[in-house]
């Protein structure tokens, strides 16, 4: 029997909605003529319909898919708002864009979503018809899975989750283990099915710069001299995981108060301006308000130049752990999210079910923290700073 995600309000329309899909699918669907797999060079359909985060880690497995199959071809399924992360990836031969209203955080109407989500979905369909995909793999567990696509397109085996519905569509669909497991776990499950295999050690972050961007003309965009400087990235998906401005600004004045830096705060809202407010006039100099002014190409290059990093649990985490060494704090979030970084990460959390489990990265250094903010917290992370500077 499945087991859906979501309140009885919402499993209960996926109960209805899948008894008629699963008639469907085994009088009709399943029923397809297929050819066989092309092992030597398959065509893989990957969808991922969430949000940057998902959209970045899920690029990880594009290396290891290419590993075991050097001749695959990769297109992806995924929103408008990723296109920044996928634009120079080597490994994706097309990226089709749907627009998922479970996923738009676009401050419009739902019905509006709705709309975007029936345009996009239209506009893709003559691509996706294309191609006879020899795998589709949806790595969404959550909200926003992309199995309705699967009756008009030519898919040879099916592989994704069932929580959300549509899991009769699938050759195959799999559940989520009843405890804290990491995102990148579900990954793997979904590519043995495909013949990849691999381990969290075989998982080499990366994010391609555009060749567009340079040092050089972000810094003068922003009025940045070549000096020492560091980055906070105070936002998160949802104001409930962001730490207050005041903490953010405090940290600030009291890592000044050691060391003349320059600090950057990068974001798409009024927060780093809100931040900027709060700090004390005579620190104000060497603090920048880069928001909505860079873009994420050039939030990575100065990612790749800065000292360290201060972040929550969010998209700019998982960038900036590609490039630097990284501060992040995890506001009731835990295993699920921890980074595959490339450099030291020191994240503080206060997700107790995540305490003591195993993470297989070591070069991720975990502390649970009951209430994460407070000044114990900030005097742990103005400790760890003070260590990344004289390393």
């Amino acid at each position: 029997m499945r087991k859906y995600c979501g309140t009885p309000r919402e499993t209960i329309p996926f109960k209805i909605m899948d008894f008629f899909v699963d008639i469907y699918a085994n009088l009709f669907y399943k029923k397809r003529k297929l050819a066989p797999i092309n092992h030597a060079a398959p065509r893989i359909l990957v969808a991922s319909l969430g949000h940057l985060g998902d959209a970045l880690t899920v690029t990880y497995m594009f290396p290891l898919i290419k590993k075991t199959y050097p001749n695959a071809t990769i297109d992806l399924l995924t929103a408008q708002w990723c296109e920044p992360i996928n634009l120079c990836n080597p490994h994706i031969n097309q990226t089709i864009y749907i627009n998922h209203f479970q996923t738009n955080r676009r401050k419009i109407s739902r019905w509006a979503k709705i709309k975007e989500f029936y345009h996009t979905f239209r506009q893709a369909l003559p691509i996706l018809r294309q191609t006879n995909y020899d795998y589709y793999v949806d790595i969404r567990y959550t909200d926003a899975v992309a199995h309705f696509v699967l009756p008009f397109i030519n898919v040879k085996k099916a592989y994704g989750f069932s929580r959300r519905a549509l899991g009769g569509l699938l050759d195959k669909e799999f559940d989520v283990p009843a405890r804290e497991f990491h995102h990148f776990e579900m990954y793997f499950m979904l590519l043995r099915e495909i013949g990849v295999k691999g381990t969290f050690a075989d998982i080499e972050p990366y994010f391609p710069i555009s060749n567009k961007v340079s040092l050089e003309q972000t810094q003068e965009k922003i009025g940045l001299k070549n000096e020492s400087f560091f980055m906070i990235l105070p936002e998160a998906g949802g104001e409930r995981r962001m730490l207050p401005v005041e903490f953010w600004a405090n940290l600030i004045e009291r890592v000044l108060e050691q060391k003349t830096l320059n600090v950057l705060i990068c974001g798409q809202t009024d927060v780093p301006s809100k931040i900027l407010d709060k700090v004390a006039d005579k620190y104000k100099a060497n603090v920048i308000d880069t928001s909505t002014k860079i873009s994420i190409h050039e939030i990575a290059i100065l990612a790749k130049n800065a000292l360290f990093a201060c972040t929550l649990d969010s998209f700019p985490e998982h960038l900036c752990c590609v490039f630097c060494k990284t501060i992040t704090v995890y506001k009731g979030a835990g295993l699920p999210f921890f980074p595959l970084a490339n450099l030291p990460v020191y994240l503080i959390h206060s997700h107790k079910p995540s305490v003591g489990l195993p993470f297989e990265r070591d070069n991720v250094e975990v502390v649970y923290q009951e209430n994460v903010e407070t000044d114990a917290v900030k005097t742990l992370i103005l400790n760890k700073i003070s260590i990344f500077l004289n390393e």
